[in-house]
């Protein structure tokens, strides 16, 4: 049986972590042969709000989902978790440099808007900009096991061309694990410094980095 609130407790949590777009645009053998020994640098956000959705606080409606919020980012800050999008952008940057021979800068300025002209100006200095964004990343009791529960992640990557100003790739990648056999419970989640919310997390980024080098930017 599903919580009666858990529709309106997910669509406020959403809405209060923000909502960004994303469109699937592989990059073209052109825009591929262009990379070859160019520079990348990657944009840096502050680490957004992490949502933990438990079943006592979907009863709460707009004030659970705030609880949830505040929660989630006390968990990430007691555990020292780190936003994965640090770890799939330096991934991605040494595939590319792998495969394409670039160059990877390092950048310092946080970005603090994901706007094409806002990110390029937070990242001088480079050919390109890798710029990977954390849209959400949580977890949340089984609706039909409710002391259970499945840690959610999803990401956007853009490759920005920095003299142009124009996005060369985009990719979306998500992770939402469905079945709930062997699915942790809270403490177990939590134990050890967050050691298994940790492991689900890079897990989550390991499989976001093959997509996007597979498929999006083909390295």
């Amino acid at each position: 049986m599903q919580h009666p609130r858990l529709t309106l407790t997910l669509a406020a949590a959403f809405a209060l972590t923000g909502c960004v777009s994303v469109n699937q645009a592989p990059l073209t053998a052109d825009s591929s042969t262009k990379l070859q020994s160019r520079s990348v640098v990657s944009s840096k956000y502050a680490t957004p709000d992490f949502t933990a959705m438990t079943a006592g606080k979907a009863a709460f409606a707009i004030l659970g989902a705030v609880a949830m919020i505040a929660e989630g980012n006390a968990i990430v800050r007691d555990n020292a978790i780190d936003d994965p999008a640090l770890s799939i952008a330096a991934d991605l940057q040494t595939r590319l440099g792998t495969a394409k021979g670039m160059t990877a800068i390092t950048g310092s300025a946080i970005t603090s808007k994901n706007d094409l002209p806002s990110v390029i100006a937070s990242n001088p200095g480079a050919d390109y900009v890798l710029d990977v964004q954390t849209t959400n990343w949580s977890f949340l009791y089984f609706p039909t096991n409710w002391t259970h529960y499945r840690v959610m992640y999803s990401a956007r990557v853009r490759l920005i061309d920095a003299a142009t100003k124009t996005v060369v790739a985009e990719a979306g990648c998500r992770s939402v694990p469905s079945d709930d056999k062997n699915a942790p419970t809270y403490d177990e989640l939590l134990a050890d410094k967050a050691a298994l919310l940790k492991s689900h997390l890079a897990k989550a980024a390991a499989e976001c980095v093959d997509q996007v080098a597979r498929d999006t930017l083909k390295v």
